[in-house]
């Protein structure tokens, strides 16, 4: 019989997939596990903020660097408004503990919490409002994340993802920012949650202060008109609920607590 040279069958070296296959099958699994391992760390954040006591969470502050934040001489006079208004919002809110406001001048009309629960307030937010009522609402709204603790949550999970990106893929790889929006994606849905879990403790703490729900939805109504298209992918990736979809949430909740909502206190202007 003459011999036939012929290729085995079967060789264990070679795929018999095609290796476009082989490269979103390995990929998919990598960016699930990233995912899982984001979400498991993420949750155990959750758990350690839940049970910090607020001694150990004044020494976690000393440890971050210090922000440069300083009100400008000729904000001062406002400050000094908007701290009264805080301070006559903690009995309400349940905060023990002093937040500080500082002024810084922009345009944007916005607020944030610091590490330590002290609260910015952009200069644009007092231009935006136009009463007491709405500014006692967005700082009430600030006071909730302070209370609930939620800066903490964020910066703990700001590092899980930093950290999980850096370790499967080094800091300055390119496959790093290819991952991170997985993290994010996940992370914008849990922080629109926390929005608006923000927004309703903010509606409870505004009817306590002035014994009805006026002017909660005062900013939203005033910045709705730019506010993107809650319909695209934009509104998956963003953090806070769109404008509209927290007025009509806000409607409901005071409708369904039987709230009134009485006449609001033109924002005084500043001495």
């Amino acid at each position: 019989m003459k011999y036939q040279p012929s290729l085995p069958e079967h060789n264990d070296n070679i795929s018999d997939q095609h290796p476009l296959k082989d490269f979103f099958v390995i990929g998919l699994w990598l960016v699930a596990g990233t995912a899982l391992l984001f979400w498991m760390l993420a949750l155990a954040v959750d758990t350690v903020v839940e049970r910090l006591d607020h001694d150990s969470e004044a020494r976690l502050y000393a440890l971050l660097p210090a922000k440069a934040i300083e009100t400008a001489p000729a904000e001062r006079p406002r400050q000094v408004q908007v701290q009264a208004l805080v301070d006559s919002l903690r009995a309400c809110a349940g905060l023990r503990l002093p937040s500080n406001v500082t002024l810084y001048k922009s345009d944007t009309p916005n607020a944030a919490v610091l590490p330590g629960g002290n609260i910015v307030v952009f200069t644009g937010l007092l231009d935006e409002v136009k009463s007491e009522n709405g500014l006692a609402f967005v700082l009430a709204h600030e006071l909730s994340h302070i209370t609930q603790r939620d800066h903490l949550r964020a910066l703990g999970r700001g590092i899980v993802l930093f950290g999980v990106s850096a370790l499967l893929t080094g800091s300055d790889s390119g496959l790093s920012d290819l991952l991170a929006p997985v993290g994010q994606l996940g992370d914008a849905t849990y922080s629109r949650t926390r929005e608006a879990a923000a927004d309703a403790a903010a509606l409870r703490i505004l009817h306590c202060r002035y014994g009805h729900a006026g002017g909660a939805t005062e900013l939203f109504a005033a910045l709705k008109e730019g506010d993107a298209d809650p319909s695209g992918l934009s509104h998956y990736v963003a953090s806070h609920p769109a404008m509209q979809q927290r007025i009509d949430a806000l409607d409901a909740a005071i409708r369904a607590g039987g709230m009134t909502v009485g006449p609001v206190t033109p924002l005084a202007p500043a001495p």
